[in-house]
């Protein structure tokens, strides 16, 4: 079969996207897996990254088959974790809306364990205001020491799920080195992901990528002072002055600052992100 025909296996626009990740390193024909109606793709956050994406998953009719599939693509793949989200309108639930592909996901193994905020800021609302009590240093400036540092320290006393887990299971050197290295590839100019500094110390951390705040966080000495706002309104600011049309975000439902400070700046709920996990330990055992 010719490198790239397997891509040939999935509707549009998913082939589109699939062939335009393969020319970025983050997916390969062998991530690829079609079984009848079943069609599915991992992919990686960057390129040279393992795949932790199951990116597109067709269920089809028979959730059985669908899980038999996903079980063979995930022993091929090799991987160790792997998410999968189903995004739905506000009050709607995979149960129920989306109820094939939740059997299918849970029959393979995987859990549904977070829910997630999906957000929003459009232009012709007003931009937020940055106060102005921060200075700004563009990441790829510092050592990259430093700014391992400062995620490590971010990490600890995090309300998002997936750090809490990273913290408990792989330590926060390895949660901040994955970090790390998929903000540093993420799509954007290179001055956009900053350190906001107080008095020439870090306080915190803003990522914007070509459409997102792709990550914001606080150090914990400086939380309880609104300076997730200064740095959400920094990285709002840099993405509209760079005429982006609509800038997206996500946060844990149960993450309630951080849901507040995006919704204090402007930005409006446009739905909910389910998110299934599959572990290695957990896949075996089901």
């Amino acid at each position: 079969m010719e490198a790239l025909a397997l891509f040939e296996e999935f509707p549009e626009p998913a082939r589109s996207q699939l062939v335009a990740a393969h020319d970025e390193g983050r997916t390969r024909p062998e991530w690829c897996f079609a079984d009848g109606p079943v069609r599915l793709a991992f992919w990686a956050p960057f390129a040279g990254a393992e795949p932790m994406i199951v990116w597109q998953f067709t269920a089809g009719p028979d959730p059985a088959a669908a899980s038999r599939l996903l079980r063979r693509a995930l022993a091929a793949a090799g991987v160790q974790k792997v998410i999968h989200d189903i995004s739905l309108p506000s009050g709607l639930s995979p149960l129920i809306d989306r109820a094939v592909e939740h059997e299918s996901l849970t029959g393979a193994g995987f859990a549904l364990e977070v829910e997630r905020l999906l957000l929003e800021w459009r232009p012709g609302g007003d931009l937020p205001a940055d106060p102005g009590r921060l200075t700004y240093r563009p990441a790829r400036e510092l050592d990259p020491a430093a700014v391992l540092d400062l995620l490590v320290r971010i990490s600890y006393g995090s309300l998002d799920h997936d750090t809490r887990v990273e913290l408990a299971t792989a330590g926060a050197e390895h949660e901040a080195r994955w970090m790390y290295d998929d903000l540093m590839n993420r799509k954007g100019k290179p001055g956009w992901f900053v350190i906001g500094c107080l008095d020439g110390e870090p306080v915190g951390l803003v990522a914007p990528d070509d459409h997102s705040i792709a990550y914001i966080g606080v150090v914990p000495e400086h939380r309880g002072h609104g300076y997730v706002d200064d740095l959400l309104a920094h990285g709002t600011r840099t993405l509209a002055e760079a005429g982006v049309q609509r800038v997206v975000a996500a946060t844990d439902v149960a993450n309630a600052p951080t849901a507040a400070a995006f919704l204090r700046a402007g930005y409006s709920e446009a739905g909910r992100l389910h998110r299934y996990y599959w572990r290695l330990r957990d896949g075996m055992s089901s």
